[in-house]
């Protein structure tokens, strides 16, 4: 027994690897069941460490993603690519050997011959809520509709998606036609009022008043772009004890655009609701940050306007840079502002985005004749080069709210040449065409 005990010690130190006994693996049976998300089902018996989790064994199978939906950063988020979805209320579960879940899945260690069940789904909770909300803001309208708060919506702006079923009044009205004037009309309209100090929108106050909202939700960033809080705060200064709160939104930036996401989903009672939004807002612009952080960076100029020019800032050069881009012509601690054909030409940028503010691509397409005549256009590079794209500036870019994440994960794509999505979404513009 003494030299058999020195042998096996003598191949050990020689370096020969011990050899791992079978016991150090389990088999588990692992099934995905995607339920109203429309993906197939997944079953699979899978071989893992001893030792491992529920979510290890699940891994083994499909793409797990993991972040803070209740309890902590080891929480199930995704799975194959499929996450909450707060508006009906689904998100991941799972049971064990036909039985409830006996602990976190990070916290069970999986045995041999477990069978794990995963099921996404779920029906929105039936709320009888107090909350009557009166948005004036696309954005803030947005954000009502991605936290599940679309049935507390009572009246909205002129240029507010409608909740999906509902029409609810729309309380706000302007003489400034934006689709049937053009570029330079809208902006002589513009001109013209901020001169004359003449509000460009119009309230109906006694039919909001006829809500009786709780909330009212404007903002702060842009006159020309939607009811101003000054016209907003009469109505939440009235002596009655059923005033409405005014939530006011002034993002200058994406973190900003998170910060009011959380914040509107506290107005409204839907603060959980609202920071799973937020945070799949924030997640997804990571995601193309990090796929794009070791490419080079195209020199990219967006426009928001064709006539005059005008180069977007703030949380818009974000994106771009979000997107792999190097902003030029403005930084993004600046505002929107006009510049001259000049300096277009000077920067000549490698890629430019005309994102319309506030029009989507079929709109936007009817003013593309005012950049097509310009000699100057037809030098810049981006135009030589077939790299310029027309993309959804109302729904992507100049509303500041959960949808800038899809403009970001457009941007990722046209800048690294891949196919970014549906045409309604964007399109190329060629130089003369």
């Amino acid at each position: 027994m003494f030299m058999l005990l020195c042998a096996l010690a003598f191949a050990s130190a020689a370096g020969d690897p011990p050899v791992s006994p079978a016991t150090d693996t389990v088999s588990v049976r692992v099934a995905i069941d995607f339920g109203r998300a429309g993906k197939l089902p997944v079953w699979r018996e899978v071989s893992v460490d001893r030792g491992s989790n529920v979510v290890d064994a699940t891994r083994a199978v499909v793409a797990v993603e993991q972040d803070v939906l209740c309890c902590s950063p080891t929480d199930v988020w995704a799975i194959d690519g499929v996450g909450p979805d707060v508006r009906h209320g689904a998100y991941w579960s799972w049971s064990l050997n036909g039985g409830a879940a006996p602990d976190f899945p990070v916290r069970y260690v999986v045995k041999e011959g477990d069978a794990v069940q995963w099921n996404y789904g779920g029906r929105a909770p039936k709320r009888s809520s107090t909350h009557r909300i009166v948005s004036l803001l696309p954005a803030a309208t947005d954000v009502v509709l991605a936290i599940g708060a679309e049935h507390d919506l009572v009246a909205v702006s002129h240029l507010c998606a409608q909740p999906k079923g509902r029409t609810v009044p729309r309380v706000v009205s302007t003489t400034l036609d934006s689709d049937a004037l053009s570029m330079p009309a809208i902006h002589a309209a513009v001109r013209e009022a901020s001169e004359k100090r003449i509000s460009l929108y119009q309230l109906d106050e006694d039919a909001i008043r006829a809500t009786e909202p709780t909330t009212i939700l404007s903002q702060g960033v842009c006159p020309v772009c939607a009811v101003p809080p000054d016209q907003a705060q009469a109505l939440a200064n009235e002596r009655d004890p059923k005033c409405a709160e005014l939530v006011v939104l002034t993002p200058r930036t994406l973190a900003d655009v998170a910060a009011d996401i959380r914040r509107v989903g506290v107005a409204v009672g839907r603060s959980r609701e609202a920071e799973i939004v937020a945070r799949d807002f924030e997640r997804r612009i990571d995601k193309v940050r990090a796929s794009t952080a070791d490419r080079p960076k195209p020199r990219v100029v967006v426009l928001e306007w064709f006539d005059p020019l005008w180069v977007s800032g703030e949380w818009i050069v974000e994106m771009v840079e979000a997107a792999g881009g190097e902003s030029l012509l403005v930084g993004k601690d600046e505002p929107s502002r006009e510049i001259s054909w000049d300096a277009l030409v000077a920067a000549d940028p490698d890629v430019i985005v005309l994102a319309a503010c506030s029009m989507d691509v079929g709109r936007a397409t009817r003013e593309l004749d005012s950049l097509r005549s310009r000699p100057e256009w037809r030098a810049l590079r981006a135009v030589a080069a077939d790299r310029v794209f027309l993309m959804d500036g109302e729904r992507h870019f100049s509303a500041p709210g959960p949808h800038l994440a899809r403009g970001v994960e457009l941007l990722g794509a046209v800048l690294s040449g891949a196919d970014p999505g549906t045409e309604t979404e964007w399109c190329r513009v060629r130089g003369t065409q």
